[in-house]
């Protein structure tokens, strides 16, 4: 078997799985393989069905049990192609359904590849625009007194300040210029920045001369952006697909696509349920799952006229104005890794986790 195909055949098996899986064990394989699709199969490589990660997303949504079989949520009858379909009609399929992600299957329905629109295109979208905003220019006063000589964005995890990984995420993103917020010890801040060569012209500075909150700093943008740009708060550390967020902002066509990340809450009091004043059900301190603001935004350039100018202003309030203005706003629900590390309880589980969900700073896996 040549090289070629070996890692295909590795690939591919990356991506499959039974249909006895449950949700949550193929989400984590979903993200695990850093694709959008799983395949479904039987023992014989036959196609069942796929699942996307569009699925999952509309499943935490839809409130759905992540402990159900995947073969309760896969789309049995995907787009498929042949082994003999040509790459420009497979592109037309593509366009035509809205499928990115399409199974080759030879005559029998066994699995023999696959096709993403990113390896068909010859040239990628450019992304000379793409713009990204970091919000570094918090306190940290919840971290005391590790903040007390250092920016909380500074703190390491792993082996990398935290902002410095997220930094790294969005130019592996393709994000063309990065901002970076400052206020509380900025100085510090811009002189790890510049220590790093990597950086050099994908970063520029936005200087707080008195804290604005998360939105008030984006009206000292240099250069309104062209097109839709990301905003996420600098404590942050997360593996959502940017490019999914970006994909899903413009798909819908919000004005804010806000990330949101599903969380249990356990009420700690005995919950009663009623038909009128009748009791019908008590759960004894039910445990319910919550969307909570995951701080990870897309944001389009209009959206900056509404922001009132040297005001304290934050990405909530943002939300809060265009919802009164009865505007779009939408949520994107995120199934991968998530942490704020805005607490001492916080940092220390992103240190424990940070090896299993991140990269070391030669690049490697740990």
């Amino acid at each position: 078997m040549t090289k070629d195909k070996t890692r295909q055949a590795e690939h591919l098996q990356s991506i499959m799985t039974a249909p006895n899986l449950s949700i949550f064990q193929a989400t984590k394989k979903l993200n695990d393989a850093h694709k959008r699709i799983l395949l479904i199969a039987d023992p014989d490589t036959r196609l069942l069905g796929v699942i996307t990660d569009s699925n999952i997303r509309r499943a935490i949504l839809d409130g759905v049990d992540f402990n159900l079989p995947i073969r309760d949520l896969m789309v049995t009858k995907p787009f498929v192609v042949s082994p003999d379909v040509s790459d420009s009609d497979v592109l037309a399929v593509m366009e035509r359904t809205q499928c990115y992600q399409i199974p080759v299957v030879d005559s029998g329905g066994h699995i023999v590849g696959i096709h993403y629109i990113n390896d068909l295109l010859e040239v990628s979208t450019d992304q000379q625009d793409r713009v990204a905003v970091v919000m570094a220019g918090g306190l940290g006063s919840r971290l005391m007194p590790l903040t007390e000589n250092t920016p909380k964005p500074l703190i390491t995890v792993g082996d990398r300040p935290i902002l410095f990984t997220v930094i790294d995420q969005l130019i592996a993103a393709d994000f063309k210029t990065i901002y970076v917020t400052l206020n509380y010890q900025g100085d510090q801040i811009v002189s790890a920045i510049e220590g790093e060569p990597n950086y050099a012209g994908h970063v520029k500075f936005i200087r707080e001369d008195k804290p604005l909150g998360t939105a008030g700093a984006l009206q000292l943008i240099d250069e309104v952006p062209k097109l839709p740009f990301l905003v996420i708060n600098g404590d942050v550390l997360t593996k959502v697909a940017l490019e999914e967020l970006t994909e899903f902002h413009e798909r819908e066509r919000n004005l804010v696509t806000m990330a949101l990340n599903e969380r249990q809450f356990e009420v700690p009091y005995g919950v009663v349920e009623l038909d009128l004043t009748r009791v019908t059900g008590l759960q004894e301190k039910p445990s319910m799952p919550v969307l909570i603001n995951a701080g990870v935004y897309v944001v389009e350039p209009i959206v900056l006229s509404r922001i009132p100018r040297d005001t304290h202003w934050d990405m909530t309030d943002v939300v809060d104005d265009l919802l009164a203005a009865q505007m779009r706003v939408g949520g994107f629900p995120i199934h991968e890794y998530w942490i704020d590390i805005g607490e001492p309880d916080q940092l220390k589980k992103a240190e424990g986790e940070f090896s299993e969900h991140f990269h070391d700073s030669s690049g490697k896996r740990n």
